[in-house]
């Protein structure tokens, strides 16, 4: 659970280790991740809009990637927190974790 954690989702394996503090984990990384993907989708259009239009100009891309930024730096500074949340979750874990398993009768 804590390799899902850190690898592919914060939150989801804090959710399997039924701790409700990672749906919290979860949708802050929601949030950052659609924030993110916003503002690097301003730059791509940007871009090609560059290369396919004449009448494009660097100006003005600069511009709307500037009316953009506040969504790139508080979509990154919430991915990475809840990395970081789920980091500290992950450790949680895995220190709370059995030590031998069960004996089963």
């Amino acid at each position: 659970m804590a390799a899902l954690n850190q690898l592919a989702f914060p939150g989801a394996g804090t959710v399997m280790a039924g701790r409700k503090v990672g749906y919290a984990q979860a949708t802050m990384m929601v949030i950052g991740f659609i924030l993110t993907m916003l503002y690097l989708l301003v730059i791509i259009g940007g871009l090609m809009s560059l290369v396919t239009d004449v009448h494009a100009n660097e100006v003005t891309i600069e511009e709307q990637r500037h009316h953009y930024a506040w969504a790139g730096k508080i979509g990154l500074g919430l991915s990475v927190l809840a990395w970081s949340w789920a980091l500290v979750s992950s450790i949680s874990m895995i220190n709370n974790a059995q030590r031998e398993p069960p004996v089963l009768k």
